[in-house]
């Protein structure tokens, strides 16, 4: 298994030869390429938050609870006294450190649903929404900021196969196969929820010309088609029907 300063070196090779690869197809805007850079590295860090004891996590929930505080805390300076402020960003802070950290890491195995394919594609997912609706970043913009992830995502879970494997000794370690899966199989329920998640957060995804807007609309006009074509044929049937049945007279 790869350790956390690999994954770094990995993530900051990788990721930065995406960058320069978007740059030169021009989907990288002015002045983006470090922050970029930066969530391709991220992104790379990110299938070990399932590592409970380590230094990363309890340093990512403490970012984490840091940028919450300060989100929530930041609109209501004016509106409220400095010791309310000072009190609620100290609470909001302790609550996503130690709580939400508790949370998570009792019931998160490490090398089991954020070690999939499917949580790359939802963290990306996330971050693509959170690059739009929170940021403001144009729809173009946000895709590239959520590939940047999964492609930092996917570089992790390629190297932990990788590492996996002694290709010396041709000997391949029982960790093998636990990283670059599609979902994870002991963890049904999360993996079904996590889809869930993916289905929603592709609702809500920024659109523009193409892409999702255009599968979204062409899904819509398809369903249309359908339930226009079976309305249709339902009332064709149903008049054949009526031709075939016999006439009921009024009694009288």
């Amino acid at each position: 298994m790869a350790n956390f300063q690999t994954h770094l070196y990995a993530g900051v090779f990788v990721t930065g030869g995406a960058v320069v690869g978007l740059h030169g197809l021009g989907l990288v805007p002015p002045g983006a390429a470090l922050p970029l850079l930066a969530l391709g590295v991220v992104g790379s860090l990110l299938p070990d938050l399932d590592a409970d004891a380590s230094a990363p996590v309890r340093g990512f929930f403490g970012l984490l609870g840091v940028a919450f505080a300060f989100a929530w805390t930041l609109p209501l300076v004016g509106e409220r006294g400095l010791l309310e402020l000072v009190a609620l960003w100290g609470g909001l802070f302790l609550v996503v450190r130690f709580l939400l950290y508790e949370v998570f890491t009792r019931f998160t195995v490490h090398r089991g649903l954020w070690h999939s394919l499917l949580a790359g594609v939802f963290v990306s997912l996330v971050t693509v929404d959170l690059a739009h609706w929170l940021f403001g970043q144009p729809p173009a913009h946000a895709w590239v900021a959520g590939i940047m992830v999964g492609i930092g995502y996917l570089a992790h879970l390629v190297l932990d196969e990788v590492s996996s494997v002694d290709l010396v000794n041709t000997r391949v370690g029982r960790s093998f196969g636990t990283a670059l899966k599609p979902l994870s199989l002991n963890n049904l329920r999360g993996s079904l929820a996590m889809a869930g998640g993916i289905a929603a957060l592709l609702w809500i995804a920024p659109v523009g010309d193409g892409g999702p807007a255009a599968l979204r609309e062409s899904a819509n006009a398809v369903v249309v088609s359908l339930a226009e074509g079976v309305g249709d044929r339902l009332g064709a049937l149903l008049g054949g029907l009526r031709g075939h049945l016999p006439a009921v007279s009024a009694p009288d």
